[in-house]
């Protein structure tokens, strides 16, 4: 029996993802997708609670649905690679599926190999000091404008993790046909569904629709600078990703107009806002730089979220066990959205 693994966040599902799994069944037999939990890499609360989510990939073909820890679900893309490949090595998969811009997995290896190599980093380092953004150094060392688009980042990141740990999972990816952000597109981001309502109707699924609480991230961002104004400036410094004096502004930021203004304030060219989410759900977390090395350290949880009765075997390859910073994610998630996690897993026909 082959197996499939998809690192993913279904955030919410659409029918992009449909395609993505509906091809692992083409070369295996099991697909077992290893989700974000409530929230997710852009340091935002889910659309839908994990469960949820994890119900809507097993109604479009998936066989398991086990949870990328909160510590990595929310990290950079370098994390986030190493906790979802270190699940996939741990459930001994065949395969690893990942979809990118570029659609080549010899290209996209020989990025990950080049940036494996410490003069080719050196390099990037050197360039990075001029001012030169860590895309166009990175071009500029591998001779390729490759790490242009997000997509190709996470699937160098998921190639040099694998390289890495001397893994026997083999990576495949396929190709995102268009860039999934316009309404005359096959398909629909997941960012672009969260924020147009209308277009739910034609790239997801009735059962996705019906799940989906915008409410949850804008009760969020209400509370979060507030939870963020409780901390010091010394206190921030220790949590993972701040950097750079970034606590400074982040303190000095004004907390009593919700975090949209907040995040303007604090925002830079070298700090994204997508890059500030992060750390500030870090901050509410209390995710120290320490407590990344540890997990990078111990052995990585494979707690199941939703199975199907007759993949019910795969069962034997996770273990129920929640470490503190997904617990901590759990309750402010729930605590939010006004709703209570189911108390076991779901299982389906």
């Amino acid at each position: 029996m082959k197996t499939t693994a998809i690192i993913c966040e279904f955030n919410p599902l659409h029918t992009g993802h449909k395609r993505l799994i509906d091809f692992a069944k083409t070369f295996s037999d099991k697909v077992v997708c290893i989700m974000s939990g409530n929230f997710t890499q852009r340091g935002m609360p889910a659309c839908c609670d994990k469960y949820l989510r994890a119900k809507h990939a097993l109604l479009v073909g998936a066989d398991l649905v086990v949870e990328l820890p909160t510590i990595f679900a929310t990290a950079s893309a370098e994390n986030f690679a190493y906790g979802g490949v270190a699940i996939a090595n741990r459930m001994n998969v065949d395969y690893l599926l990942f979809g990118s811009e570029c659609g080549n997995i010899e290209e996209l290896t020989a990025c990950a190999k080049k940036l494996l190599d410490d003069k080719v980093n050196q390099q990037i380092a050197q360039e990075v000091k001029k001012g030169v953004n860590y895309p166009s150094a990175v071009a500029k060392a591998v001779g390729s404008p490759i790490l242009d688009k997000p997509n190709n980042v996470l699937a160098i990141e998921y190639i040099k993790t694998l390289l890495r740990t001397d893994s026997n999972i083999c990576p495949v990816t396929i190709m995102r046909e268009d860039n999934y952000n316009g309404s005359a597109n096959q398909f629909a981001s997941s960012g672009l569904l969260r924020t147009d309502i209308e277009l739910r109707n034609t790239y997801t699924f009735d059962y996705v629709r019906n799940d989906i609480d915008d409410s949850i991230e804008s009760a969020y961002s209400i509370i979060a600078p507030s939870i963020i104004s409780l901390k010091t400036q010394s206190e921030m410094a220790k949590i993972e990703s701040v950097n750079e004096g970034i606590e400074n502004r982040i303190f000095a930021a004004d907390k009593s107009q919700g975090l949209d203004k907040m995040l303007e304030e604090i925002k830079s060219k070298r700090y994204t806002r997508l890059r500030i989410q992060r750390i500030l759900l870090n901050i509410i977390l209390n995710i120290k730089k320490d407590d990344v090395i540890r997990a990078k350290n111990n052995s990585v949880a494979v707690k199941a979220l939703a199975v199907k009765s007759n993949s019910a075997t795969l069962l034997a390859q996770t273990y129920d066990v929640v470490d503190e910073f997904t617990k901590r994610a759990d309750r402010l998630y729930y605590s939010i959205s006004n709703s209570k996690p189911p108390i076991k897993l779901i299982k389906i026909d």
